[in-house]
C-alpha cells in the first residue's frame, strides 16, 4: 500500500480563505514578506492514539498577521479562530483520503509578537505582528 501525503495544512488553508474575509493570501511559511502578510506553520502536537478506525493525531498551527494596524490582525486572527472552532467533520475533508477532520480549538488567544519596519527608511511603514494558535484533531 503506498503511503499517501497529508493535505491537513492545504485543506484547512482553503477552508479559512473561504469563509473568512483576509486582508492578504494566507501562505505556508513563516513569512515576513514586505508588506502584509498572513502566514501559517504546521506541525504535530502530541503523539498519535491508535483507535479501531485508524491514529487519531492533533496538529499545531499558528497563524501570524503582519499589519500596520494591529486591531486588523487581531480581529483577523479572532475571526480565524471563531471559524475554525465551529468546523465539522463536513466542512474540511480530505481530497486524496489522507485524514478525517474531527474538531478544531484555539490554544493561544492572538497576540502580539513585535513591531518590524521593512526597510531602513525614514518614512518606512511599521507593521504590528501578531500570532493565534489552534490545534486540530484528525483520524489519518
Amino acid at each position: 500500500m503506498s503511503q499517501v501525503d497529508l493535505d491537513l495544512d492545504v485543506r484547512v488553508a482553503n477552508y479559512i480563505s473561504a469563509n473568512v474575509k483576509l486582508f492578504d493570501t494566507l501562505t505556508l511559511g513563516n513569512d515576513y514578506a514586505p508588506g502584509m502578510s498572513l502566514s501559517y506553520t504546521l506541525q504535530p502536537a502530541g503523539p498519535a492514539t491508535r483507535y479501531y478506525d485508524g491514529r487519531r493525531r492533533s496538529f499545531a498551527f499558528a497563524i501570524t498577521a503582519k499589519h500596520p494596524h494591529g486591531i486588523v490582525c487581531i480581529n483577523t486572527l479572532s475571526a480565524i479562530m471563531d471559524i475554525m472552532e465551529n468546523a465539522t467533520p463536513i466542512s474540511i475533508k480530505s481530497e486524496n483520503g489522507s485524514f478525517k477532520f474531527i474538531s478544531a480549538k484555539m490554544t493561544t488567544s492572538p497576540e502580539f509578537l513585535a513591531t518590524v519596519q521593512d526597510d531602513d527608511g525614514q518614512d518606512a511603514q511599521k507593521y504590528g505582528v501578531y500570532q493565534g494558535a489552534f490545534s486540530v484533531q484528525v483520524i489519518i
